[in-house]
């Protein structure tokens, strides 16, 4: 992975060429979580002062880079399955967002899985396993980074369920940052619900409906 990843450094260093002006490396580097927000903060910003450490016109920059602090979006749900209003939950917070992390929780009342989590649409996206607490995870990305919590939206009735839901959250976190996104109208009928109904009618039924 590393040599891979720093590969795809020198792809993206291409875009400035040779450029020496510190505004436009600085600039440049700002766009670095978002260029490749596929990948985890943490390895991506230690990856890449590894990769600078070689340059001594560097120094600021990894300097920079030890105080980045970007902004990420977490998009948490059991996912079950990942479908197209979801994606466009997500779509739309990277708009936002330096990040989003796509993070998917177990639910085991949710057990069929339709989604391939290796589509090459989500494999643009990091996706993040957890258990437990979704407060805890996110305490936990909250030591690098500002993060806010992403809640998808279809209609009325969405917001009251998640209203409802982080007045828990709140009070087990109180620095709980929120943010509702509301889907596209095309796709305020599909719910993860009716998805797994299609599928237990006939296999297959939910393939459209799916990224």
């Amino acid at each position: 992975m590393k040599q891979e990843l720093h590969n795809r450094f020198r792809k993206f260093d291409a875009i400035i060429g040779n450029d020496e002006s510190i505004v436009k490396r600085l600039l440049h580097e700002s766009q670095l979580t978002h260029a490749f927000k596929d990948i985890s903060f943490p390895i991506l910003r230690d990856e890449r002062i590894a990769y600078l450490q070689s340059s001594p016109r560097s120094s600021e920059i990894i300097e920079y880079l030890q105080q980045l602090r970007p902004s990420i979006g977490i998009y948490a749900g059991s996912f079950s399955p990942f479908h197209l209003g979801h994606l466009n939950i997500v779509q739309k917070a990277s708009e936002i967002f330096d990040k989003v992390i796509i993070a998917r929780g177990s639910n085991p009342e949710k057990d069929i899985q339709l989604t391939e989590w290796n589509s090459e649409i989500l494999r643009t996206y990091e996706v993040a396993e957890f258990s437990g607490l979704l407060t805890n995870f996110i305490d936990l990305h909250a030591q690098y980074a500002f993060v806010t919590l992403v809640k998808g939206l279809r209609n009325g009735d969405d917001l009251d369920y998640e209203v409802n839901q982080l007045r828990f959250m709140e009070t087990m976190y109180p620095q709980l940052k929120v943010v509702f996104i509301q889907c596209d109208k095309e796709y305020e009928h599909i719910s993860s619900t009716a998805l797994r109904n299609l599928e237990h009618i006939e296999k297959g039924l939910s393939k459209p409906f799916i990224p």
